[in-house]
């Protein structure tokens, strides 16, 4: 073992070893495994945010995106900021509501909408929890040519569900610090200087790289995180657990700035690297191996922070699914509804084996990252809509079948619809205002 691998394994144990470090007999009830409820200041906030939305997927995807699109890279991060302004401007709604998931929030009583909002939801965290199962694999396989990427993926994605089984949200939160701490000073501090130090470099007389112009349907699904922040169940208890407004507005607002910064430095990497004519196979591996070049004797600290976003990204959405899967699908439909351990013990296994599933059979990061986001707001946002709407609860379920229903028939059909992230939810809008119709109708006569 080199020194390098000695370097990112004692990094990966400090990550665990803070994790569980923290930990409290937390699995108990849902709302102390999930949330700390009134004891948050903006920076914890500030970071949990930031770490949540630039995990490792996203640093390599937005690099990979600089190197493909150029500029364009920074719609996601542009959008994050427009959207967590919105939640800022609904701040009171989150803040008032007693629930601790977005099913919680969208669905008061009826059980049937509850489920339906619980599987969308979980389902989406899986695909995210999936994408950074990839993301470790190709961030750790150039160092660790002799392990398997799959092993590596099984060992690290076990010791971080661990930490976040036994400390639940309490240790997410404080892994979140270092993780910060790390990627801003090993990974963006680099760049920085890095830019400084070439500012003034000739670039090459004739690019042969071809940046592209980005398609609408990608445009579009990088500006979800408008709908997304305001849908985001991470956003809620980040909300719910700040001391006061205060820290929680400023602590949205900052998050948002932090995650701008990170994304722009990986942005830069996928720029400099097309603008230098240098050709990826795999532009998702454009971040090890511009600190591999550049950087020969230290990049690896670079790595070390890009594993520090991977793992906070996994197990902030680890930590969603589990709640997501316990208290929205298991709880509902449990006999024993006062089982939390258990349902949260249950929930977890679930969230570990079919994540791993999908990251076995899906090697795109992008791909699992996108589809996710696609399939959240499609169905959620029309089931937003028909609750500002009044519309009942009877009538949300129906109508989201119906959505979902379309949504997959045009799948299936192959029909060529585009912007698809858009269209999507505007079919499940429209759905909803024509039951709204109907409802207005029939108490009419």
């Amino acid at each position: 073992m080199d020194f390098t691998q000695l370097i990112i394994l004692i990094s990966l144990l400090s990550f665990i070893f803070v994790g569980l470090l923290v930990k409290k007999s937390s699995s108990s009830s849902y709302r102390e495994f999930t949330m700390s409820r009134n004891k948050l200041n903006w920076f914890i906030i500030a970071t949990g945010i930031s770490m949540t939305f630039a995990g490792g997927a996203a640093i390599l995807t937005t690099a990979s995106i600089g190197y493909m699109f150029k500029w364009y890279a920074l719609i996601d991060p542009s959008a994050l900021m427009v959207g967590l302004l919105i939640v800022l401007i609904l701040y009171h709604i989150y803040k008032n509501d007693k629930g601790t998931t977005i099913s919680d929030l969208l669905s008061a009583q009826d059980k049937k909408l509850t489920v339906l909002i619980g599987m969308i939801t979980s389902f989406t965290f899986l695909l995210i929890v999936a994408a950074n199962f990839v993301a470790l694999g190709k961030l750790l396989s150039p160092y660790f040519p002799a392990v398997h990427p799959l092993l590596i993926k099984f060992v690290v994605s076990t010791l971080v569900f661990s930490y976040v089984f036994f400390g639940g949200f309490n240790s997410v939160t404080k892994t979140d610090i270092l993780q910060y701490v790390l990627i801003f000073t090993l990974l963006v501090a680099p760049v920085f200087c890095f830019v400084i130090a070439n500012f003034t470099e000739d670039a090459p007389s004739l690019i042969s790289h071809k940046f592209e112009v980005m398609p609408l349907d990608y445009i579009v699904l990088f500006s979800i995180p408008v709908l997304f922040m305001p849908l985001s169940q991470d956003i809620n208890l980040r909300i719910k657990s700040a001391k006061n407004e205060k820290n929680g507005k400023i602590g949205l607002m900052m998050g948002g700035i932090f995650y701008f910064t990170i994304a722009l430095s990986v942005a830069y990497i996928g720029i400099y690297m097309g603008n230098h004519n240098i050709t990826l196979t795999d532009p998702e591996q454009a971040v090890p191996l511009f600190f591999k070049e550049h950087f020969p004797k230290v990049g690896f600290f670079a790595i070390i922070a890009s594993l520090a976003a991977i793992i906070s990204t996994l197990d902030s959405y680890i930590l969603n699914s589990i709640i997501s899967f316990s208290n929205d699908i298991i709880k509902p439909l449990s006999k024993n509804k006062n089982k939390a351990s258990k349902n949260i013990k249950i929930a977890s296994l679930i969230t570990y084996v079919v994540a791993m599933m999908i990251a076995l059979f899906f090697n795109k990061i992008l791909a699992l990252t996108l589809t996710s986001l696609l399939i959240y707001i499609s169905v959620l946002s029309p089931i937003a809509l028909a609750n500002k709407l009044k519309i009942s609860e009877k009538k949300i379920f129906i109508g989201s079948l119906i959505n979902i229903g379309v949504i997959i028939l045009v799948e299936v059909m192959r029909f060529s619809l585009s912007p698809k992230a858009l269209i999507y939810p505007l079919i499940g809008c429209f759905v909803m205002l024509i039951l709204k119709i109907f409802e207005f109708v029939t108490a009419r006569r």
